[in-house]
């Protein structure tokens, strides 16, 4: 009851803004089950965007539905896509996904990545940060930064860090972040024998992250095969990763669609396979000149195309490209 009077709230607050103002588009992020923006959207003649994170029940249409309410927000969700002008998708697969669901034109969906704005924090040299976090200045060090959680493929990537340690002995895998599988994973490094490879840090203050990621070689973007197919290779953590200058390696099965700065930086591996992981554990620890090659790229790229500001022109772009506006 509270989230229905909520939205009503909601609704008539816009409802009446449009009324008092002659907005050039409503743009708003994903909405579940809220119609005030598709509603507002028609009554006023207002084009609407949809910035599109998450698919609220991804890969079911309403007939595949197991209840009344997933149902409901399947029908929501199509109404909404249908109604909008444009959608905005940091995905390659989601965007395909979409298109393909709801017969959509590919002029209406664009696929536009997430940004991240770079630490302002005070930034450790790499031998300082190893420092703080208690490393020989040898180690190679892998670094996974953000919430621990079912997403990402946690198992794949200890198997690995357990594999490479007769190659590797030097490695270090530190985790910046907390989540709900973050005492499964505690269970899951005793049980593989590397409680001294793997460190746990807790969360960490976005202006207090240089502190400590300047400390890594490579980053970690590592999602499960569900998820690579579902999101695709890339999420926001790359323009963290890239900010740091450190190379990234990520699963999926393509990176087509996506910039060529990408290609060209990035390390993809099939997703759930700690053996290719593995292998290149250990190519790029034999590789420190391209490790600093793609570190570069991905860096120069972020620094010019993945910053909020940036992003922000872009999806303006694409709206005043569509309706004539701004």
């Amino acid at each position: 009851m509270g989230r229905t009077c909520f939205k009503i709230l909601g609704f008539l607050v816009m409802f009446f803004l449009c009324i008092w103002t002659k907005f050039n588009a409503i743009y708003v992020r994903e909405m579940e089950q809220n119609p005030g923006p598709r509603l507002c959207s028609k009554l006023f003649n207002i084009p609407l965007y949809m910035e599109i994170n998450d698919l609220i029940v991804p890969l079911l249409t309403e007939s595949e539905a197991t209840s009344t309410i997933i149902r409901k927000v399947v029908r929501n969700q199509k109404l909404d896509f249908n109604q909008a002008t444009g959608l905005i998708v940091p995905s390659v697969p989601m965007c395909n996904w979409i298109i393909d669901q709801y017969s959509l034109s590919k002029s209406k969906v664009h696929m536009i990545l997430n940004g991240a704005e770079e630490s302002n924090g005070y930034k450790l040299n790499k031998s300082q940060a190893r420092t703080e976090l208690g490393l020989h200045h040898s180690c190679f060090c892998i670094v996974f930064i953000g919430n621990i959680y079912k997403e990402y493929d946690f198992n794949t990537i200890l198997r690995a860090v357990a594999e490479c340690q007769a190659k590797i002995p030097m490695i270090r895998f530190f985790i910046i972040g907390d989540g709900p599988l973050t005492e499964q994973l505690k269970r899951q490094v005793n049980e593989l024998g590397i409680d001294n490879k793997v460190i746990f840090t807790g969360y960490i203050p976005h202006d207090k992250l240089g502190r400590l990621a300047r400390a890594a070689d490579v980053g970690l973007l590592i999602r499960t095969k569900r998820g690579a197919e579902r999101y695709g290779p890339v999420s926001t953590k790359l323009s963290t990763y890239a900010s740091f200058k450190m190379p990234v390696i990520t699963a999926g099965s393509s990176l087509k669609g996506y910039p060529n700065e990408l290609a060209q930086g990035l390390l993809l591996i099939p997703p759930e396979d700690p053996h290719a992981l593995t292998d290149l554990f250990f190519y790029l620890y034999s590789h420190p000149e391209e490790r600093e090659q793609r570190a570069n790229i991905l860096y120069n790229f972020a620094r010019k195309k993945l910053t909020w500001k940036q992003i922000t022109r872009d999806i303006l772009n694409v709206i005043s490209n569509q309706a004539g506006m701004l």
